[in-house]
């Protein structure tokens, strides 16, 4: 069986998942069609992160924003690499992708095509009413050309049901660890970008607001918005690091604005941390409301529940170990692998 992965962005959460997939995926061929937009990585140490037996080819002109004279150029260009794998399980990633590579698909006749939003564009909260309406009507547009969509959460399944949508959803997952939670864990912590989308700004009017230790794992363009004294920024470090940090963390907040289904929420699940979560979808997916943590939707409310969970340490401690069967039971790498490859085989027909 041979997959095309197909992927605008080459970071962040997007990558992770096709990473992830393609080691559980060993005995499928797997190429790799990517853009060049970065974080703080670049593009030869990302792909020395896939398995040895992943090819890649670039995937020149495409970029995030819309641009009929570059998403022009960006599809002749897809065209022209996809036309060589028109027997090929196409696997379209993030929402120019799934776009532009419906159309591409459409045009040369493959038919076995798979499109993962990993967080729907119509529901972001940095663009305006209209921009949200336009991207709800690019979704719309899209499914006309055909593919499954294959939401990687319930809750971006269900975003989709009326746009092309069916439902179905093989949520992310992650490796199960097994590491014994620190007892002394006593620091609240998110781990990500600071972007518009996981929203430092309300991250830092919280922890204003409490008395405690709180970290942020990361960088990014709007890192000055985390000014409260009690914050600590550690820049971007290496995984292993973040794993210890996750293993002091006693509660894992985030104030995200929209998501598909976190990474850095179900590594925080697998480290034992009890949840603090923005009731948006994707978080959603992941908390057993009082079991393993929180849903919150604003500042006060968002206050209000962690000054219990630091009160009531045992409870959120036991919040904790929730969250880690949680994640062993429904969120493991390999549970991820198994339902893509079924949704490839019942798409090849085996």
């Amino acid at each position: 069986m041979f997959v095309v992965h197909v992927l605008e962005p080459f970071a962040s959460g997007v990558t992770t998942a096709v990473i992830s997939i393609t080691q559980q995926l060993p005995k499928v061929n797997h190429l790799i069609i990517h853009g060049s937009r970065m974080w703080v990585d670049d593009i030869e140490n990302v792909k020395r992160k896939f398995p040895s037996y992943v090819a890649f080819v670039d995937w020149p002109f495409v970029g995030r924003e819309i641009s009929l004279k570059n998403d022009s150029k960006a599809l002749v260009s897809l065209v022209n690499i996809l036309r060589n794998y028109k027997d090929a399980v196409v696997h379209l990633h993030s929402s120019k992708a799934g776009f532009l590579g419906r159309i591409a698909c459409r045009y040369l006749g493959i038919k076995r095509v798979v499109y993962t939003p990993h967080g729907a564009s119509f529901i972001r909260t940095d663009v305006g009413k209209y921009d949200q309406w336009f991207f709800r009507f690019l979704e719309k547009l899209g499914a006309f050309f055909g593919g499954v969509v294959v939401g990687c959460g319930k809750s971006e399944a269900e975003l989709y049901r009326n746009l092309g949508g069916n439902g179905l959803f093989v949520p992310n997952g992650v490796p199960i660890t097994f590491i014994e939670k620190d007892k002394n864990a006593d620091v609240v912590t998110f781990a990500g970008i600071a972007s518009a989308q996981k929203d430092p700004a309300l991250f830092n009017k919280i922890a204003s607001r409490v008395e405690g230790n709180f970290f942020w794992v990361g960088d990014g363009p709007l890192i000055a918005a985390l000014k409260s004294p009690n914050i600590t920024v550690t820049g971007w470090i290496e995984k292993a690091t973040i794993d210890a940090y996750l293993n002091r963390t006693f509660i894992y907040l985030s104030a995200s604005a929209w998501e598909g289904l976190p990474y850095g929420v179900l590594e925080a699940m697998d480290a034992g941390c009890a949840l603090l979560l923005r009731d948006v979808p994707g978080n959603r997916d992941l908390v057993v409301q009082g079991e393993n943590g929180y849903l919150f939707t604003d500042e006060d409310e968002a206050v209000d529940r962690l000054k219990q969970m630091l009160a009531e340490r045992e409870k959120t401690r036991s919040m904790g170990c929730k969250s880690r069967d949680i994640v062993k039971k429904d969120y493991s790498i390999e549970k991820m692998g198994q339902g893509y490859l079924e949704i490839y085989e019942r798409l090849s027909g085996k």
